[in-house]
């Protein structure tokens, strides 16, 4: 799986781990590595617009080695939502989204007819009871004067 790269601005790691800065000690293995990459992430200069691009990278990289994700993708889009208090206008625009995917992926759409239709008639039945609601409201206040 090949990830299109949207731009060519990707962090070089090589000189945030002390390449190229006179200190030639290169970790040894992923564990010294990432007890680098923490470090560096606990800087309290360093700034979200450079650790985008680094972290995207690692994850292209993990991706097109080992053809799947370095973590559960549903459990990350769910914490996602919940760090962000569940927007309803993002969330409905990711199930559109889907739906979209679904449909082209399958020729099919996701959801049977019956189930908009369902949903349109239960829409259509709150819509007149909020009419005979307003209805019966104005009666009332007119019969009142």
């Amino acid at each position: 799986m090949k990830f299109q790269k949207h731009n060519n601005t990707v962090l070089n790691a090589e000189d945030k781990f002390g390449y190229g800065r006179g200190n030639s000690a290169r970790p040894d293995d992923l564990t010294q590595l990432g007890e680098r990459a923490v470090k560096l992430l606990n800087d309290k200069n360093l700034k979200v617009s450079k650790v985008k691009p680094f972290f995207w990278s690692m994850v292209e990289a993990y991706v097109d080695r080992f053809e799947i994700y370095p973590f559960d993708i549903n459990r990350a889009l769910i914490s996602y939502f919940e760090l962000k208090n569940y927007p309803e206008e993002m969330m409905q625009d990711l199930i559109k989204q889907l739906e979209t995917q679904f449909e082209e992926a399958h020729g099919r759409p996701l959801r049977k007819p019956s189930q908009s239709a369902r949903k349109s008639s239960d829409l259509d039945d709150e819509i007149k009871e909020l009419r005979d609601s307003l209805k019966y409201a104005a009666l009332v206040a007119e019969s009142e004067k």
